[in-house]
């Protein structure tokens, strides 16, 4: 079996099977290889015929060899990138483009599913055995945080930082490692969780097997300061990526939790308490002057932060958000 592991800038095509006993599950396209065929020349025929597009077969990323209940499958999977403009879907029922964070998001089919941390490594930049570690053993511990701390927000975190890094002469393979661990500390204690995750990847014996006791070092402060406030800047620029890949600025949504902050712990202010508290944190915190700091410049949340402090600027836009929100709140609460 060949399959093909469509690469578009930082996405991956996914088709989802429509037939079969394996119905509904997900996989790289592909199929069997003919008598006498090459890998590559099948794999460009198979495709062909499943998406009507041409392809360029850059590389072998790996042969997957799997036992299903009924056969043993040799896939030979390569990077692929389109040579022709549009994919159509003739035997898939559908399709995606799945950047890092959305790899996991499918049901893959068994084989195809021992690609994702290869996959990983491809799509971020880092060293492929690293990635395996990473993405088989430590961010499945963030599935037993809270729903604010999921595996989802390790790897979005990751994501964010490692984009970031771009504009940066970092090491990735450490960026990757300090965004991967950052919240590890959960497990212990959630006051301090940040330091706690200093102190894992300090003892995670596993992480020498990459980095120096220098790095190491540097990927634990990063880990340590993801939490750093004005007062407390990260100490290096590990440090800085990481924590402002953990913030993530939504207008509405930090309008929304400075509204549930104040019920929760103003419960005896009437409405136009809420509001002049509403008010003085914004200004407070995120106006033109506020106390909050981006630690990168390039950080997409340069934008979100903008749009925030235009909705501070105009009190009757504010004050419709926070009516709105309030109305909500007031529901929500019974």
């Amino acid at each position: 079996m060949v399959a093909a592991v469509l690469r578009r800038e930082d996405r991956l095509f996914a088709t989802e099977r429509g037939y079969g006993p394996w119905k509904d599950w997900w996989e790289f396209p592909g199929g069997k290889m003919e008598s006498g065929e090459a890998p590559e020349e099948a794999l460009k025929r198979e495709i062909r015929e499943e998406l009507a597009a041409e392809i360029r077969v850059e590389r072998l990323l790996r042969t997957i060899e799997w036992d299903y209940p009924d056969f043993h499958l040799t896939m030979h999977c390569y990077l692929c990138t389109l040579a022709s403009d549009g994919l159509h879907l003739i035997e898939h029922e559908a399709a995606k483009w799945l950047d890092y964070t959305q790899l996991r998001e499918v049901h893959w089919l068994p084989a195809d599913e021992q690609l994702l941390p290869l996959l990983a490594a491809e799509l971020l930049g880092t060293d492929a055995a690293l990635s395996a570690f990473l993405e088989e053993e430590i961010i499945p511990r963030y599935a037993a945080f809270d729903k604010a701390h999921r595996e989802d927000h390790a790897r979005s975190v990751v994501q964010r930082a490692l984009q970031m890094a771009a504009f940066y002469p970092v090491d990735r393979n450490m960026l990757y490692a300090a965004a991967a661990c950052h919240d590890l500390g959960l497990a212990v204690d959630r006051k301090t969780h940040h330091l706690e995750s200093g102190r894992i990847i300090r003892e995670a014996s596993r992480l020498r097997e990459w980095f120096s006791p220098e790095q190491i070092g540097t990927i634990a402060e990063a880990a340590e300061d993801h939490r750093a406030s004005s007062d407390h800047a990260p100490r290096s620029l590990y440090g800085r990526l990481v924590a402002e890949a953990d913030r993530l600025i939504e207008p509405e949504q930090i309008i929304r939790r400075t509204v549930q902050f104040g019920l929760s712990h103003y419960p005896e202010l009437e409405k136009e308490g809420h509001w002049q508290r509403t008010l003085e944190h914004l200004h407070e915190k995120y106006d033109y002057g506020g106390y909050l700091k981006l630690w990168i410049p390039e950080s997409p949340n340069a934008a979100k932060l903008e749009a925030l402090r235009q909705i501070i600027a105009d009190q009757n836009a504010l004050r419709a958000v926070f009516e709105r929100i309030w109305e909500e709140e007031q529901c929500a609460r019974g």
